[in-house]
């Protein structure tokens, strides 16, 4: 009888499913290269989107848009 193996999740998910830190560090990576741009006001934006969702991961990207940027 031959026991069973180790298993592991993979890296990307066959369903489509995005992790919510890769939202957060894409959202961090837009963010620097519209700084580098001269786009501060918009990095700002993408700033706001990565901190609301690292603070309130319950919430995530269920909450309205208006109110994570702060409009």
């Amino acid at each position: 009888m031959q026991r069973p193996a180790k298993t592991y999740k993979a890296a990307a998910g066959s369903d489509g499913r995005v992790d919510q830190r890769e939202i957060i560090d894409f959202m961090k990576r837009c963010a620097n290269v519209l700084d580098r741009e001269g786009q501060e006001d918009s990095a700002f934006y993408f700033e706001q989107v990565a901190e609301f969702v690292k603070n309130n991961p319950h919430k995530a990207l269920k909450e309205d848009a208006g109110r994570i940027l702060g409009l």
